[in-house]
């Protein structure tokens, strides 16, 4: 493993955590700068589940694509 992949968190801890953010902002009487700290922390994570689920479909088009060759 290099040390890219090694610091890399999963998807599913990132989304443990994004779903952590949501909670806290909905259960929570947040001040506003709490608030808006929470937000763009979500903001953030939302950003890394994205890139990493279009990293994971990048993938599978490449395996297709050589499955098809």
């Amino acid at each position: 493993m290099n040390e890219e992949t090694e610091n890399k968190e999963t998807f599913e801890s990132t989304y443990k955590k994004l779903d952590e953010i949501v909670n806290k902002m909905e259960k929570e009487s947040l001040d506003l700068e709490a608030a808006l700290k929470a937000f763009e922390e979500g903001k953030k994570t939302v950003e890394q589940c994205r890139r990493t689920l279009e990293e994971a479909e990048l993938k599978l088009k490449d395996l297709r694509q050589t499955e098809q060759d």
